[in-house]
């Protein structure tokens, strides 16, 4: 392996351990999470999600066309974009989750705690109460996705690597 980044053309080495990648999705909320249509077109929307036991939790009113795409095609994937050009990538398998579901009931006040914060004034003083109150209703879901497979990237490995200050194969010590 050379001392230094010669090209670009296999950026495969530069991956975020198994570790790092959970602390990062712990502490992150945002991601695009993306089905495909009966035609076989992938969309992709971003969601608030909650990162709980090695699987990705959204949700969304059941009428939204990803809920009845994902039922039908459940093979679907997440994407999480980190600071410092970290992304990670997980290939998934989908569970739709109705509501009153015991998914719906541990999810709507973990995502409460968890964005209340960054909430409206009117929306905090309502409390975690207030806010899954907004959520409770006959029509919202919880999508449940299960990774399959990983794929991620740390750009700042490339970077180290380039500059000489760090090698493939060598212990990371920026996280």
């Amino acid at each position: 392996m050379e001392d230094r980044l010669q090209d670009f053309e296999d950026v495969s080495l530069y991956t975020i351990d198994d570790a790092a990648r959970d602390a990062l999705l712990a502490r992150h909320r945002e991601a695009a999470v993306v089905w495909t249509t009966r035609e076989g077109w992938p969309v992709g929307v971003m969601h608030i999600y909650l990162w709980r036991e090695g699987r990705f939790f959204v949700t969304c009113t059941a009428r939204r066309k990803r809920v009845s795409a994902l039922r039908d095609r459940p093979r679907s994937c997440v994407v999480v974009p980190f600071a410092d050009e970290r992304t990670v990538t997980a290939r998934t398998l989908a569970t739709i989750h109705p509501a009153g579901s015991e998914a719906t009931r541990w999810f709507y006040p973990e995502l409460a705690r968890a964005v209340l914060a960054e909430q409206p004034e009117e929306v905090r003083r309502e409390g975690v109460e207030g806010f899954v109150g907004r959520l409770e209703s006959d029509d919202r879901v919880v999508i449940e996705l299960v990774p399959q497979k990983w794929i991620s990237f740390d750009g700042r490995k490339v970077k180290a690597h380039a500059a000489g200050s760090w090698r493939p194969g060598e212990p990371w010590r920026m996280e």
